[in-house]
Parts: structure tokens; sequence; C-alpha cells
């Protein structure tokens, strides 16, 4: 079904959880497995960060835990980054680099991946990866 949804992934992925609908991708790139993030009602969003889906407003969530923008998705020791991904000037996804260079990701509110690249899941459901952040570990 993933190869469906996200042809780019093709087999380098490896599923490391089951269907969780208690939190979704913002909520796991952030580091909480305990809400559904996104700037709407019905969904979980910081007070002190502006309630809209705009690329600046996901920057911003991720800067209010230390993240500050970067140039690219290159691993760096020492150091932990998320990308958010866009479609039409839209934040859509986020997932987050673990300390072995890959990354994980929560599908929706379905199951978490552990992906070998950001492009595996670029295109017509996400758009592409392209804002990246980090922050030191």
């Amino acid at each position: 079904m993933l190869e469906t949804l996200f042809p780019k992934l093709g087999d380098n992925y490896v599923i490391t959880s089951s269907e969780n609908p208690k939190y979704n991708c913002i909520a796991w790139a952030y580091g909480d497995d305990s809400n559904c993030f996104w700037p709407m009602e019905g969904y979980y969003w910081p007070d002190d960060i502006a309630c809209e889906v705009t690329i600046e407003a996901f920057m911003e969530l991720f800067a209010s835990i230390r993240y500050q923008c970067c140039n690219n998705p290159l691993f760096e020791p020492g150091y932990e980054k998320v990308a958010i991904y866009v479609l039409d000037d839209i934040p859509t996804h986020a997932a987050r680099q673990l300390n072995n260079g890959k990354w994980t990701s929560k599908l929706g509110q379905y199951v978490d991946i552990e992906h070998d690249t950001l492009e595996g899941l670029n295109g017509v459901e996400y758009g592409d990866a392209v804002i990246f952040m980090r922050r030191e570990i």
C-alpha cells in the first residue's frame, strides 16, 4: 500500500509502529506521541504559535523547541534535523532525522516508518521536502 501512495519509496523503509491515531506526522517530528498537531480546531497547536497553515507557522513551531533553519538535510553529528514537506506552498508533512542518518515519519495517523531518504516521500501526497531545520543534541 505504501508503494502506491509513495512510489519513490520503493523498499527503502521499515514500518516501526502500528497504526495509532493519537498523534500525527507533525507531532512525531516534534517529539510528541500523544497529540495530533495541526493549526485548526480539533487538533493541538501551541497557543503562542500563529494558528495558520503556513510555512512560517510550521517553522515557528519547530523554532519553539530550538530548531534553526539550515541549508540541507545531510547528516551532521551532534545535530537532530527535521524536514518540512510542502505542496503548493502549503506544509503537508514533517520528518525527523535519526542519529543513524535515516529519517522517521508518521504517515498521517497511521504507521511510523524509518526511511533512507526524504525523496522517498516526495510526490503528489506531500509535495517535496524543502525546509530543513536543525538543533544541537
